[in-house]
């Protein structure tokens, strides 16, 4: 059975639309491990039937919290088969970093612009079709209290098809560091993509270091070493500029494909 995991931040109706794919049962469970509650349900679209997980709330794949800790694994260690983010629409600047991670990620994805209708009212108008192109992958509008765009969204689940969804770069000397732990320290292969697995090995992300120290212990402290001498040559930590320079290219999409809000005189 194909898996759809629905990813995003806190109160940006993942639930809601968790309910409008696959009705009223669900099941709840403690993630492995955790204390941490996951749901999980079925739907069907045209005879085919999904598994669908509705995973705690997750702000970005460097995890702080044990909920953000449980949605990352289920999309590591699952590997669905498709990812829907689940986004604010009027907060789509401040969302829009966790959707360039999931693309760096390689998961096949689409991106849901839920409440579309507080967007529209506050006078913010998205290109959906530019948004599509800036991102390379399906974006779909919804409110979902309303269940408006919910037949488009199970549309394009039923049909949806894999894309090599866009790069995005850093400044050189970051692309260069993520180049050499890539392609000239890592010998395995791992449950994501060589080029986010680097990046959070950048972050200094310990569960990832953890991975490889188990699976290439020798890697893992050449790793380190490389780490240790690179952070000399930036005035901030890494995490710190990895995450704005990620922003700014949100940020930089955001400009092209919003309209601002329309402001009244009083």
């Amino acid at each position: 059975m194909k898996t759809i995991a629905i990813v995003g931040s806190p109160n940006v109706g993942k639930s809601v639309i968790f309910n409008n794919l696959t009705g009223t049962y669900a099941s709840v469970s403690n993630y492995p491990g955790t204390t941490v509650e996951v749901t999980r349900g079925k739907c069907v679209i045209h005879q085919k039937e999904y598994e669908v997980i509705d995973t705690p709330g997750m702000y970005s794949f460097l995890t702080v919290t044990e909920e953000e800790k449980v949605s990352r694994t289920i999309l590591l260690n699952e590997r669905p088969t498709l990812v829907l983010h689940v986004i604010d629409a009027k907060n789509i600047e401040r969302m829009l970093p966790l959707t360039l991670q999931l693309i760096e990620a390689d998961v096949p994805l689409i991106l849901v612009l839920n409440i579309m209708d507080e967007a529209e009212r506050l006078g913010i108008k998205i290109d959906i079709k530019q948004l599509e192109y800036e991102l390379g992958v399906p974006v779909v509008p919804t409110v979902s209290v309303a269940g408006k765009g919910m037949n488009f969204l199970r549309e394009k689940i039923y049909n949806y098809v894999p894309v090599q969804n866009k790069k995005f770069t850093y400044t050189d000397k970051i692309e260069a560091d993520i180049e050499t732990i890539s392609n000239k320290m890592l010998k395995e292969q791992y449950s994501i993509s060589r080029r986010l697995f680097s990046t959070l090995i950048l972050h200094e992300d310990v569960d990832m270091q953890n991975l490889i120290k188990e699976k290439e212990p020798a890697v893992y402290y050449s790793i380190q070493k490389f780490i240790k001498e690179i952070k000399k040559n930036y005035a901030n930590p890494l995490s710190y500029i990895i995450a704005m320079q990620r922003q700014k290219i949100a940020s930089d999409i955001v400009s092209r494909v919003k309209s601002s809000p329309v402001r009244f005189a009083k």
